[in-house]
């Protein structure tokens, strides 16, 4: 029950923030708080799902020191949709966070609405890679209004829907994320 009262309280604390969480929390293990991203294995997907397409392809890198994804990469992950929109950003994969920096951007714009425009970190599966359990949005970094339901996870799997938001050089957004270990 411990467990279960773990996550109740960080949903709890995180209510303006958002929290979002995949597995039941009488799963959680009691090392949930000291896994990291560290040596993991990510893909960086741009999806759009306006254009009625498969999912598109990625670029695979592992958390390490420095910068995992800069926006020259980003901008040429294409997404499957040709409508979609590749703004020059930089997303920074911390221990248990994932930071998206809009600060190189050039020209302001918007992600289109529609059901899905955005962003999805896919974690390679190895005995190694931590779970995720719950994501949340850090307000004193975040400089744009998305919300917990912009947020979905899986075990392996994050998704951040900008759809319809708007972006600038100023924007910024944190994602904490609550990860564990099974092994």
């Amino acid at each position: 029950m411990k467990n279960a009262t773990t996550i109740t309280v960080i949903c709890a604390l995180a209510a303006s923030t958002g929290c979002m969480y995949s597995l039941d929390p009488g799963e959680l293990p009691q090392n949930a708080s000291a896994a990291s991203m560290e040596g993991v294995r990510l893909e960086l997907i741009r999806h759009a799902d306006t254009c009625g397409t498969a999912e598109s392809d990625g670029f695979i890198t592992e958390v390490g020191p420095g910068l995992e994804y800069p926006a020259d990469v980003v901008k040429t992950i294409e997404a499957a949709c040709p409508r979609a929109v590749l703004p020059e950003v930089e997303v920074h994969v911390e221990d248990r966070a994932v930071v998206f920096d809009f600060s190189r951007v050039s020209e302001p714009g918007s992600f289109p609405e529609g059901g899905f425009e955005g962003y999805i970190l896919d974690m390679v599966r190895t005995e190694e890679a931590p779970l995720l359990i719950a994501s949340t949005i850090d307000w004193s970094v975040t400089t744009i209004d998305i919300y917990e339901d912009d947020l979905r996870i899986d075990r392996d799997r994050l998704a951040v829907n900008l759809a319809g938001v708007r972006y600038d050089s100023a924007t910024m957004i944190k994602i904490d994320l609550l990860l564990a270990d099974f092994r």
